[in-house]
């Protein structure tokens, strides 16, 4: 019995802990001729994040957020936006979180993991800086993707498109 109960110590440290999201957001920035501040938002960010101990190279888990809470400045661009991404058809982008590898800078890290966007899987990797402060952790991250490599054709007026590459910016506190 003792056996038992030393063992179960001993293996307790090895277990992940879920952290509680308490706030995070998802920005978007893109460009276009005319109107070169194309920064929609996404203040609902979900995600189900593990950690072991106070590990951080151990998190691993999803972030997701519904594609039609994304907005801007502009409402009538936005409905443009669902339109042209086909939120109505593909309501959700998940990241799930492979691996996450301290840098030489501190606090600096490479977050690698899969996309999941537009009916599409690929590998996206993000450089985050992650802290921890008073009993919380906070991750600031910074990707960029293609939209073309998700299969989706930016809107054009005339001969102004918007740009195919989208800025992503990530903040999620713990």
């Amino acid at each position: 019995m003792k056996s038992i109960l030393l063992v179960l110590l001993l293996s307790f440290p090895l277990f992940a802990a879920k952290l509680e999201l308490k706030d995070g957001y998802v920005a978007a920035h893109t460009e276009m001729m005319m109107d070169s501040s194309i920064d929609p938002t996404n203040n609902s960010l979900q995600a189900d994040i593990n950690m072991q101990n106070s590990d951080i190279t151990s998190i691993k888990g999803k972030f997701w957020v519904e594609m039609n809470l994304f907005s801007s400045d502009k409402s009538d661009r936005d409905e443009s936006m669902y339109k042209d991404i086909e939120a109505d058809k593909f309501k959700l982008a998940s990241y799930n979180i492979s691996s996450v590898t301290k840098t030489q800078t501190e606090d600096m890290y490479t977050i690698a993991g899969t996309l999941s966007f537009h009916g599409h899987e690929k590998p996206l990797s993000a450089n985050a800086k992650i802290t921890v402060k008073d009993g919380s952790l906070v991750i600031d991250a910074t990707s960029m993707i293609m939209m073309s490599d998700f299969d989706i054709k930016m809107p054009c007026l005339v001969f102004m498109c918007v740009r195919n590459q989208v800025d992503l910016l990530i903040k999620a506190s713990f």
